[in-house]
């Protein structure tokens, strides 16, 4: 099939998933010069992206423009398991990552979309998922198969499996983004009143979750950005 050569098994698994809710969708369609993970019967269209969604950006510019409605679902691997396989004794190690994400994690990979945010041909779903990796030991040390390591390790990534789907946040509104602004928030606020909140709240999120959330707020028009002081900002809800 077109454009499935490369998709891991949490992708297909989605696409799949995504798919069934709607009766009569079809997967891989070519439309115009794009071609669309899924396509419902009136013509909507949902793109599958289990990382960088700054890749969509071209093709939600020019189905927006289109007037076409696009969903992007993206997974936020909250739970995450490792399965490795030693290729040479073939005893398999299973073990839990200490990584996860929040919901609030996402606006790192939305730096790259915020034009999009708020177009009414636009939404978004971000998925709360556990899933397991796979990978396989190697004899020397290697590179990752995408190029970005910045150290060589004696292991590759053969694959990303989903193991549970928990809860899905939709976004399609300024006031789906802004709920995931703390309660509270005086009327003019900043960065520390928003970590002050969540910790209230006892809500343990990252301290550069909150600038990147605070950014993209900014510059897709939800937030007004104030200078009050050297490298310091007060922002208020427009």
């Amino acid at each position: 099939m077109i454009n499935t050569l490369n998709e891991s098994s949490l992708h297909r698994t989605l696409k799949t998933y995504y798919a069934s809710m709607s009766e009569g969708s079809r997967t891989e369609v070519k439309t115009d010069d794009y071609i669309a993970d899924i396509i419902d019967k009136k013509g909507n269209i949902t793109e599958i992206q289990t990382a960088n969604l700054a890749y969509l950006k071209d093709k939600i510019k020019y189905f927006t423009a289109e007037k076409r409605n696009i969903s992007v679902i993206y997974p936020i691997v909250t739970t995450k398991y490792i399965e490795t396989v030693n290729q040479k004794t073939g005893k398999t190690v299973y073990r839990k990552s200490p990584q996860h994400k929040t919901i609030y994690s996402i606006f790192r990979e939305l730096t790259g979309l915020y034009p999009f945010l708020l177009n009414k041909y636009f939404s978004l779903e971000a998925v709360e998922v556990i899933t397991v990796e796979i990978r396989k030991t190697t004899e020397e040390p290697v590179q990752s198969i995408n190029g970005r390591r910045r150290v060589r390790r004696n292991w590759l990534k053969t694959d990303k499996q989903l193991k549970e789907i928990g809860k899905i946040h939709k976004f399609h509104s300024r006031e789906h983004y802004l709920s995931l602004l703390p309660k509270n928030l005086p009327e003019c606020f900043t960065a520390t009143d928003i970590r002050k909140a969540f910790a209230e709240q006892n809500l343990k999120i990252k301290t550069n979750d909150i600038q990147l959330m605070l950014w993209v707020f900014s510059h897709c028009g939800l937030l007004e950005k104030k200078e009050c002081g050297k490298r310091r900002y007060n922002y208020r809800i427009k």
